[in-house]
């Protein structure tokens, strides 16, 4: 910071000649005159001092034996003095100027908050549907109205703020907190799909079924309504596992003839530049008519501050679409993988017993048919209707 006041004041480095330059210098310091970067050349001495105070030296000099020559002169003052006819020099910082102010009225850079539940490219993507990007005017007006339809289409949030602090915009927002659960509700455990009855175990609540019983969706597994032993009735959080045996039956069709893509070719890249909001290209290459692309963007920063300025690279693989036609032992391994990915989503929380698989075709496709048999916890909370809450708790009150 001292060398920048410095150079915009503007110094001289001089040599002090003579029978004794280290006590003129020692008359400097004394008479309150700035000196710095004192060096000892071949018998003289080199040092720096302001172009204000310069002249003080030169009248010190005067009054001893000692003899100063300038060697260099640095700062605004002297780049000026020297390039005043120099009205182009003038225009352009005048340019430099308006152009500074130009850009300081618009927003160059956008920080997001983190989301809990919402990933930064959708964030990002909702802001710049409400007009909040790189490059839009940052007035506050503006900001305030784009705030109030940006916190209606997260939809999820509390409270949201949208600054402008300079060139950078700063977007905070805090998500709604969930309802909190109220973990001590009575409530019944009812079945969720349909099957037989393996075991019931209640851990709390009154068991309804027994091994061996046929239930369909819906039916009530373990109630929590509970008889007193007064033959009054008290409720509770019932809960507990209700193993039962289930089916299900999944359609798997594969056609006779795909269209693949196969990459045949290198892939190349381009690179461009975003500068201000404009995107610049820097390398120049086609991209065939059916290809697949991949962006990469990297951020330029300057002394930790995010700078409107970014590198993309994009990735360009090219393809070729072709048909093929599909035999029977294609099919199956087609067949198989997608009943696997089907089982890791549909049926992870299953345990699969048997699996029979039916095949037959028409003109167009394989179609497979794949009959599950299945034991699961069928027992799913469902909560006790406030009606007949309210009834039985006056029943519950005129017995007492």
């Amino acid at each position: 910071m001292v060398a920048i006041i410095r150079f915009l004041t503007g110094y001289v480095r001089f040599r002090i000649s003579g029978s004794r330059p280290g006590s003129f210098v020692n008359k400097l310091i004394k008479n309150g005159i700035n000196v710095w970067d004192i060096r000892s050349v071949g018998g003289e001495i080199v040092c720096c001092t302001s172009c204000a105070e310069y002249p003080l030296v030169q009248d010190l000099c005067r009054r001893t034996s000692q003899r100063v020559h300038i060697v260099k002169k640095r700062g605004v003052p002297f780049f000026a003095e020297r390039n005043k006819k120099r009205s182009g020099l003038a225009v352009g910082f005048a340019c430099f100027l308006l152009i500074f102010k130009l850009l300081s009225m618009y927003i160059w850079t956008v920080d997001i908050c983190e989301f809990d539940t919402i990933s930064q490219t959708a964030a990002k993507d909702i802001l710049h549907r409400v007009g909040i990007y790189e490059g839009v005017r940052g007035d506050f007006e503006s900001l305030k109205r784009m705030q109030t339809t940006a916190m209606l289409e997260f939809g999820n949030l509390s409270w949201m703020t949208i600054n402008a602090d300079g060139s950078r915009g700063e977007v905070n927002a805090t998500e709604k907190e969930l309802p909190e659960t109220n973990d001590t509700a009575p409530r019944n455990m009812t079945a969720r799909a349909d099957g037989q009855v393996i075991r019931a175990d209640a851990y709390s609540g009154a068991v309804n079924v027994a091994a061996g019983d046929g239930v369909t969706e819906g039916d009530l597994l373990i109630s929590g309504v509970v008889q007193t032993e007064l033959g009054g009735v008290r409720f509770t959080r019932a809960d507990g596992v209700v193993i039962a045996k289930t089916r299900y039956l999944e359609r798997i069709s594969v056609p006779k003839e795909c269209r693949i893509a196969e990459c045949d070719e290198q892939p190349s890249s381009r690179c461009s530049a975003r500068l201000f909001g404009a995107v610049i290209p820097l390398t120049f290459c086609t991209a065939p008519a059916d290809h697949v692309s991949m962006y990469s963007e990297q951020q330029a920063s300057f002394m930790g501050e995010r700078a409107s300025l970014s590198l993309i690279r994009e990735d360009i693989y090219p393809y070729k679409v072709k048909t093929v036609k599909v035999d029977k032992d294609t099919a199956e391994i087609l067949m198989k993988n997608k009943m696997l990915l089907r089982e890791l989503f549909k049926f992870s929380d299953k345990n699969i017993v048997s699996r029979t698989t039916e095949m037959s075709e028409n003109n167009s496709a394989y179609l497979y048919e794949v009959r599950y048999i299945c034991e699961e916890d069928i027992a799913a909370p469902s909560p006790i209707l406030s009606d007949g809450l309210n009834f039985i708790q006056e029943e519950e009150e005129d017995i007492s």
